[in-house]
């Protein structure tokens, strides 16, 4: 059993033992050197230095320790967290990571190991990023937390995940209002100004509540004339699995939906997508078709684009608002927790709120006045 060398230097008190590191893939035996504290009136000696130098050792000592926990943080997301997340996940998920690793993780590392980085480091790094809201914390600590959960599925780490106990910064609140949704009427007049084949993709979308990568995966074979059977999404060009297993399911086909789709069909075979593009038969671009369709022909009547995600969110809100429950809802929507639903697709108006207070002030029968 070791128990270090401690040693004065620059006017802190460091200490020096062997650890096994990773060398090209090979364990080799090194000698490491850490500084344990400033030169100061509580430790004065070395002799004093002796119980925090064995907390460092402690894990070594009793063989609680794999080589692997000496890589620096960043070289094991970079080496190993990554080339997982590239066969695990999807494409824009892989994309969301790297964004967050770029942008606001990679440079706050400052060379820390895994064995060494604790709550008090995440901390600090979440505290540390600059002009970003409640969400993109919530990215950061979820990335990180990601990552040492690997480490100790693993075998490398053995102890507690250091980002579990890491809270975001007070003065950064969560932003509570919910993302916009189209009401029935501004979906009426899109259908009405539309020309094809924006107008059946538009009804589609607002109708089903498809995510726009699983508009884009959609194939003939998909609809039987009663439901469109969710089987894939497209991102970009990539065509990969849905977001998760609830995602795959039926959406029920409403009579004028089915009547469009079969109109726009013109003998295509079960092997087409639904929404092909002109010359390669390829998913269709729809950001290019908002862009050049669609938001040119409602600027002409007033209304406002709010995105394809905006139809997913106004189906939930528009069913909800018909007095259809939760629990229907986030079956159409094929969500795993209908807290998702209500907490997310569901918005309530404030022509609503006012309604359902009068129906209160109606029940109530009696006059505060008097």
């Amino acid at each position: 059993m070791q128990r270090g060398t401690i040693v004065k230097e620059h006017g802190s008190w460091c200490l020096m033992y062997y650890d096994w590191r990773l060398v090209k893939g090979k364990r080799v035996r090194k000698r490491v050197k850490v500084k344990l504290a400033r030169v100061s009136p509580e430790y004065k000696t070395a002799a004093s230095m002796q119980l925090l130098a064995d907390r460092i050792l402690a894990p070594i000592n009793e063989k609680r320790v794999q080589p692997e926990s000496a890589q620096t943080v960043k070289e094991f997301i970079e080496e190993r967290y990554f080339p997982m997340v590239e066969r695990e996940l999807r494409p824009s998920t892989q994309k969301s990571y790297r964004d967050v690793f770029e942008h606001h993780v990679r440079d706050r590392l400052d060379g820390l190991t895994l064995r060494q980085f604790q709550t008090k480091h995440g901390q600090k790094i979440v505290a540390s990023v600059p002009n970003v809201g409640h969400r993109s914390l919530l990215y950061v600590k979820s990335f990180l937390s990601g990552v040492f959960k690997f480490a100790i599925q693993e075998g490398i780490l053995d102890e507690k995940n250091p980002m579990r106990e890491v809270s975001l910064p007070r003065h950064v609140r969560p932003n509570k209002k919910k993302g916009e949704a189209y009401t029935l009427g501004e979906i009426d007049t899109m259908l009405y100004v539309l020309p094809e084949p924006a107008r059946t993709v538009i009804a589609t979308a607002a109708l089903t509540g498809l995510r726009l990568s699983e508009l884009r995966g959609l194939r003939w074979g998909d609809f039987d004339g009663e439901t469109l059977r969710v089987q894939r999404g497209v991102w970009r060009t990539h065509v990969g699995p849905t977001k998760s297993l609830e995602s795959e399911a039926a959406v029920p086909v409403l009579a004028p939906l089915r009547s469009a789709l079969e109109r726009h069909r013109s003998g295509a075979l079960d092997t087409a997508y639904i929404f092909a593009g002109e010359k390669r038969g390829t998913p269709l671009n729809l950001a290019n078709l908002a862009n050049r369709v669609v938001k040119p022909a409602l600027k002409t009547r007033g209304v406002l684009w709010k995105g394809w995600h905006a139809f997913r969110r106004g189906l939930g809100s528009n069913l909800y608002e018909l007095g259809v429950p939760p629990m229907i809802i986030q079956s159409i929507l094929r969500h795993s927790d209908v807290k998702t639903t209500l907490a997310y697709y569901v918005r309530t108006r404030e022509e609503e709120a006012r309604e359902a207070m009068r129906r209160l002030d109606d029940a109530l029968g009696t006059d505060l006045s008097l």
